[in-house]
């Protein structure tokens, strides 16, 4: 091909739309190179379909599979039309794989009839993606087993699912098929559900789950099938499996890009990138899961855009990227943001505050008959900064924006204070733990202070 592009993106997942239609956007002809769905993962394989199977499960829909699929599959068209009909977009059906020649970069497509053509591109952004982690379980029928790229695919409601591992797409699918009617067990070799989060956030969501009827197995694997019956680890045994979700989680699909030809470093997690997207090698970029920075839709919209930036505009690549919350759509909804547990571990405990809120406990919780839910904040002493916040309730999702804002603008539960909230609303809990931080806190501003301030030399004296 003889035209030179602004910018060759490859995989129209969420991190390539928003990268190729974004530059676009700024006059830019954008090659957009994709060998399978547009919309990768999240529209065909992840979000869409797995939000779509919640609510067709807890709507009890008749046929709850082609309801996903139908959706699935229109959004999928919408992308591809608008890619196909975009005025500075070409779409190219294909493989692509970086070639080593630059200035410009020139990416090879293998066609899916083998046709190879040649892009040219100032900007080369790879968007690969990534994929289920995957091993054979020994005894199982290849047939019973499911990842997150086959199970939109079922007709018929399992009578029994096991789910291996416990993090979102088990939490999300456990709620699901509940709601279906499936028995449900997840089996998971850490010692508790969601390891990453706060153990208030693990064991509310485990009691949750297991008052639906969930069974929970945890420090276990299952070890064998004989037939359809599980042995675990823990010499436990589950019967009557019908489906087996493995879902441990993913890895990002890096391994024929090309990159040791055009010399892109990478590390055991993906492709080495900064938070702007940029990689060792000049003037090619990667984004997203293929980067093991993050594997959340939003979080590859994020690093898009400021990747964008840094390609179209000539502005100093100054300034942090916006801090991304996570969000697991079970029913209660988990949701965090801050630094990760382990990093709030690692500090000293001089100079933090840790509040807690239990949604059965404020009015609105009492109107529900909420049993589980809870909001967990973890804040310096004297300026409220938020260093980490978790909600396991109705709405988390969305209430943990308040909480994302907060430790974006440096907004500390200290200027919290006095906000009012609906009545009777969940947000409330957020509202009564700035109240309890205030009342704190104003009592004794001069001890709160040189707490703060024992807390910040400690932290130094740690680095």
């Amino acid at each position: 091909m003889s035209k030179t592009y602004k910018a060759a993106v490859i995989g129209a997942g969420s991190g390539g739309l928003t990268l190729a239609i974004g530059l676009a956007g700024f006059g830019h002809d954008i090659a957009l190179i994709e060998a399978g769905k547009v919309g990768g993962d999240c529209t065909n394989v992840g979000c869409v379909p797995s939000k779509a199977l919640l609510h067709a499960a807890a709507a009890g829909l008749d046929d709850p599979f082609g309801y996903v699929r139908a959706k699935r599959d229109e959004l999928n068209r919408r992308e591809d039309h608008e890619m196909v009909e975009h005025d500075q977009i070409d779409l190219i059906r294909g493989h692509g794989r970086l070639t080593g020649r630059s200035g410009p970069h020139v990416v090879e497509v293998t066609a899916p009839d083998g046709t190879v053509v040649e892009v040219s591109a100032e900007h080369v952004i790879l968007c690969a993606g990534s994929r289920p982690v995957e091993f054979p379980i020994d005894g199982l029928d290849p047939a019973r087993l499911l990842t997150n790229e086959s199970i939109f695919d079922l007709t018929d409601v399992p009578s029994k699912i096991v789910l291996i591992g416990g993090g979102a797409i088990s939490l999300e699918m456990a709620t699901a098929f509940r709601d279906l009617g499936s028995e449900v067990e997840i089996v998971e070799l850490q010692e508790r559900l969601i390891g990453n989060d706060d153990p208030v956030v693990s064991s509310t969501i485990r009691a949750a789950l297991e008052t639906r009827g969930v069974r929970v197995h945890l420090g276990t694997s299952i070890e064998r099938f004989d037939g359809t019956t599980a042995h675990l680890g823990n010499g436990a045994r589950i019967d009557d499996v019908d489906k087996v979700l493995l879902a441990v989680g993913r890895t990002s699909r890096h391994a024929d890009l090309g990159l040791d030809a055009a010399g892109v470093a990478t590390y055991e997690r993906g492709i080495v990138a900064d938070s702007w997207g940029k990689t060792n090698v000049d003037k090619i970029w990667a984004v997203g899961d293929v980067t093991g920075n993050t594997l959340t839709t939003h979080g590859a919209n994020s690093i898009g855009r400021r990747c964008i930036r840094a390609i179209a505009l000539p502005l100093p690549n100054v300034g942090e990227p916006r801090v991304q919350a996570n969000a697991v759509y079970s029913r209660p909804e988990i949701a965090s943001v801050g630094i990760t547990i382990d990093e709030l571990d690692a500090l000293p405990t001089t100079g933090r505050v840790r509040y807690e809120k239990q949604l059965g406990d404020i009015d609105r919780g009492f109107t529900d008959d909420r049993e589980h839910g809870v909001v967990v904040v973890d804040a310096e002493r004297f300026t409220g900064k938020i260093l980490r916040a978790a909600i396991v309730g109705p709405g988390a999702s969305e209430m943990i924006g308040m909480f994302t804002m907060m430790i974006d603008h440096g907004i500390g539960l200290r200027k919290l204070f006095g906000q009012v909230h609906p009545y009777p609303s969940y947000s409330q809990a957020i509202g009564l733990i700035a109240d309890e931080f205030a009342g704190d806190t104003y009592r004794s501003l001069p001890r709160e202070w040189l707490a703060m301030m024992r807390g910040r030399i400690a932290r130094r004296l740690r680095r």
